[in-house]
């Protein structure tokens, strides 16, 4: 069977995987539904959910979402509909290409077609990947992008010959687009994409200076594209919203610095330096940098956010793990060089932006974390002697994974995962007329921006009357009425009120209970 052949299948199973039913489960989150119908009211009125024109940042809950994602979603909620198909479909062909991107990439650094095939397999199967892959998570799309970026910059540095002739110096110029839309599409990036590109700098700093005049044009390029969206950042509240997850909101630090001080009967000049707040900060930054290596979070427990976990899984298949130790082992001592400084590069920067937050370590925030491991593995693999034994494994493992995902995590996770949302949406809109008041729990999260997904709610009317409530702790707000639907529920309810209360799913199986007052 031919290279391509092999590409083609696995490429087919990444598609079929993640597709699958992508319609319905997972249920779709807030998160989903603020992207999709902020990109529907664009599409409507020119406006987003608050009135604000084609915005870089959109306020939503008061989080501040990069507009990347809303704008790639465009055309398909133009073909499709607002729908959770239409707001996923950008992300499950970016996921799809990653692993596209992923062959060629490893396959320019090595011109091992063999390791190429495996990294791509590896990261089809990947249950990490996988997971972020089937929804609209900014993440993943992110990470296609930062991918892009260094394959087209290798692209050029390995092709010295070809350039010499004419072609392929454009990928100089080019290469730091993607990295440019990445940071558009999401918050982490921000933090990856300039340390990564530092470090290619001072691993290339010869070859960057034999092409000085093409790579001032690049970095001018990207520099004028990406001042919009710092600009934005600062001026629309994104700090605000960093200063609600960073992890400075963790008081914890602060908190022990005084205790311990505390402790010293008369604390000195040299107690106030040991038991310094900057100091435990450190190192409470070391130990989340250091957690996302923690080998229960990598292959035993994952995520602690329901929404970013499978029952009873890691986010690698356990068997990976000597796999894993191997292609570390063989890789340190191998004479791949690119690859080699290009795969623990990777390996140490992916954790940075979530652990600069309070809550970690995060699956989602550390998703480029995924792209060394699958490298890493798929080099163990390749020097294993009995491959038959793998597949048969990966086989395994997979049924196990997809039993977890598909019939599990729904049931389990059915508060996180909002289930039940796209059922009862209509049913509340037909009643709208039928009573004065309508109260919606606010149980679970943000429920008015599912309310105005499933009932395609007119985003002028919306725009009307939008106002959010003051931000809590974490920046976060709502909103609390829509026409005479308010999402709470008042202890003293009016008579001949219809209420939609919260129903545990685990004892009922239902996510709602309605009743009249």
């Amino acid at each position: 069977m031919s290279i391509k052949i092999k590409l083609l299948l696995i490429l087919l199973l990444a598609l079929l995987i993640r597709c699958w039913n992508i319609n319905t489960l997972p249920s779709l989150n807030p998160d989903e539904a603020a992207l999709g119908y902020n990109a529907y009211s664009l599409l409507k009125t020119g406006l987003d959910e608050h009135g604000v024109p084609w915005p870089i940042h959109f306020k939503s809950f008061g989080d501040y979402k990069p507009g990347g994602y809303v704008y790639l979603s465009l055309p398909f909620i133009k073909i499709f509909g607002l729908t959770p198909l239409a707001i996923r479909l950008p992300n499950l062909i970016f996921s799809v290409l990653t692993i596209f991107i992923l062959y060629r990439l490893v396959l320019i650094l090595t011109l091992d077609f063999r390791l190429s095939l495996l990294s791509s397999f590896v990261l089809t199967l990947s249950p990490w990947h996988i997971h972020f892959s089937r929804g609209a998570w900014e993440s993943n799309t992110a990470l296609f992008f930062i991918l892009l970026g260094v394959y087209w910059f290798y692209s050029f540095a390995i092709n010295l010959p070809a350039v010499r002739h004419g072609h392929k110096s454009y990928f100089l110029y080019l290469f730091p687009l993607p990295l440019v839309v990445s940071l558009y599409t999401y918050h982490s990036a921000r933090i990856i994409v300039p340390v990564l590109f530092l470090i290619l700098f001072f691993i290339h700093k010869s070859f960057f200076l034999n092409h000085k005049s093409k790579f001032l044009v690049s970095l001018l390029i990207a520099f004028f594209l990406t001042l919009p969206v710092f600009i934005s950042f600062l001026k629309s509240g994104g700090t605000t919203r960093f200063s609600g997850i960073g992890m400075f909101s963790d008081t914890g630090p602060l908190s022990r610095s005084e205790e311990l001080l505390n402790q010293h009967p008369g604390f000195t000049y040299l107690d106030r330096v040991i038991h310094n707040k900057r100091v435990l900060y450190f190192l409470s930054w070391g130990q989340k940098y250091l957690s996302h290596f923690d080998l229960n979070f990598l292959f035993l427990k994952g995520d602690e956010v329901p929404r970013s976990k499978n029952p009873d899984l890691g986010l690698l298949y356990l068997f990976e793990l000597p796999l894993l130790l191997l292609g570390v082992y063989n890789l340190s001592k191998s004479k791949q060089k690119q690859l080699k400084q290009l795969t623990f590069s990777l390996l140490l920067i992916s954790p940075l932006a979530s652990s600069l937050t309070f809550q970690a370590p995060s699956a989602l925030r550390s998703l480029p974390l995924t792209i060394p491991l699958t490298i890493l593995v798929a080099y163990g693999f390749l020097s294993f002697k009995r491959p038959r034994l793998l597949i048969f494994l990966y086989l395994i493992s997979f049924i196990y994974f997809a039993d977890s995902y598909f019939i599990h995590a729904p049931k389990r996770y059915s508060f996180a995962w909002n289930t039940g949302f796209r059922e009862i949406i209509p049913f509340v809109e037909s009643q709208k007329p039928n009573y004065q008041n309508i109260f919606f729990t606010n149980h679970y999260d943000q429920p008015y921006i599912l309310y105005l997904f499933f009932s395609k709610y007119p985003p002028r009317l919306l725009q009307s009357q939008i106002k959010l409530t003051p931000p809590d702790s974490f920046g976060f707000s709502t909103v609390s009425k829509i026409d005479n639907i308010t999402f709470s529920i008042p202890d003293l309810i009016p008579p001949g009120s219809l209420v939609v209360d919260a129903s545990d799913f685990q004892i009922s199986s239902q996510s709602f209970k309605l009743y009249v007052k």
